[in-house]
């Protein structure tokens, strides 16, 4: 009789565990989540100080982000995202040097996840912060650009897939702008300027999530 019970006692709990699983949201009050991965970028750059719009620019970066976020509720996330960026650079056609550009980026988040399943987690987002930005020619000039200006990014679309409770790949994809008002431009010809610039463009990206 007791070995009997025993078996019950088992396969009760193995169903409450089944259910739980089963009836479990991909986010909810209370959960840590950490992620990272890479996302690769589109800008638009703007001269500020040029009025003529033919001299804006175009860039392109990749960024290793490694994001925190914490569930306040079972639809709002709060959290931080530090990012290590490195723009691509081609070498110059007439003195072969090959620019070096990169930023680091610290932002705060706020995410609302709209749906919510067992193994999905679809979610936008705003997030606020700082970038700093570095530019350096690598020529006979050394011309070197630097500033640390505003970070504000929309995520669009994020899209969390669990293959585990504990584990998820993300899609993801926003709208992300720099604002360096205090840019400054000097090179070995004792030229020291200000030069604001500002970047907008389109950022898309995958990674991997650990929940806790």
């Amino acid at each position: 009789m007791l070995r009997h019970f025993i078996i019950i006692v088992h396969i009760l709990a193995l169903q409450a565990i089944f259910l739980v699983e089963a009836n479990a949201q991909s986010f909810e009050k209370g959960n840590f989540i950490i992620n990272s991965g890479i996302k690769i970028s589109v800008y638009n750059i703007n001269d500020q100080d040029s009025e003529d719009s033919d001299d804006d620019d175009a860039a392109s970066s990749y960024t290793i982000p490694i994001g925190l976020e914490y569930a306040t509720s079972n639809k709002i996330g709060l959290g931080i995202e530090i990012g290590i960026c490195n723009y691509f650079t081609g070498e110059d056609t007439i003195t072969g040097a090959i620019a070096k550009a990169n930023s680091f980026d610290v932002m705060l988040a706020g995410n609302f996840h709209w749906v919510r399943g067992t193994h999905v987690d679809l979610y936008s987002g705003l997030g606020l912060g700082i970038s700093a930005f570095k530019y350096k020619s690598n020529d006979v000039r050394n011309s070197q650009f630097k500033s640390t200006g505003t970070y504000f990014r929309v995520g669009i679309f994020n899209a969390r897939f669990f293959v585990s409770r504990a584990i998820a790949f993300d899609l993801h994809m926003g709208i992300p702008y720099m604002n360096f008002n205090n840019g400054r431009i000097t090179d070995n010809l004792g030229s020291d300027y200000e030069n604001p610039i500002s970047f907008i463009g389109i950022d898309v990206g995958t990674g991997i999530t650990f929940r806790f």
